[in-house]
C-alpha cells in the first residue's frame, strides 16, 4: 500500500535479537522489497550470519565496521555495503553515537 509518513510515528523495535546486541529497527517497508531504518548503539553489533536474499546498507552517520564475504571496511557517512544472498556479513558499532 502506498503511503507517506514520518519516520517518528514508527517505533523502534530490536532486531534479530538471536544474532544482534544492541541493534534496533523501524520496517518501512515488507513486501518484495524490504527497507529497515536501523540504529545501531555504541559497542551495538550484528553477528557474521547469512540471509537467503540480498541486502544494501547505507550508512547515515556514526563510526564502525562493516565485514562483507570476509573482508572488513570502515563503516561511516556515505559508505554502501551490497550484500549478495548468502554471503556472509556482520557490522559493528566503533563509535560513541
Amino acid at each position: 500500500m502506498s503511503a507517506i509518513f514520518d519516520t517518528a510515528s514508527v517505533e523502534w523495535q530490536p532486531v534479530r535479537p538471536e544474532v544482534t546486541e544492541g541493534v534496533f529497527g523501524k520496517p518501512l517497508l515488507d513486501d518484495k522489497i524490504k527497507v529497515v531504518l536501523t540504529r545501531v548503539v555504541p559497542n551495538g553489533k550484528f553477528r557474521p550470519h547469512r540471509d537467503k536474499y540480498s541486502h544494501v546498507f547505507y550508512f547515515l552517520s556514526g563510526e564502525g565496521t562493516v565485514t562483507v564475504g570476509g573482508q572488513p571496511s570502515v563503516a561511516r557517512a556515505g559508505v554502501v555495503a551490497r550484500v549478495d544472498a548468502g554471503e556472509t556479513h556482520a557490522y559493528e558499532n566503533t563509535g560513541g553515537e
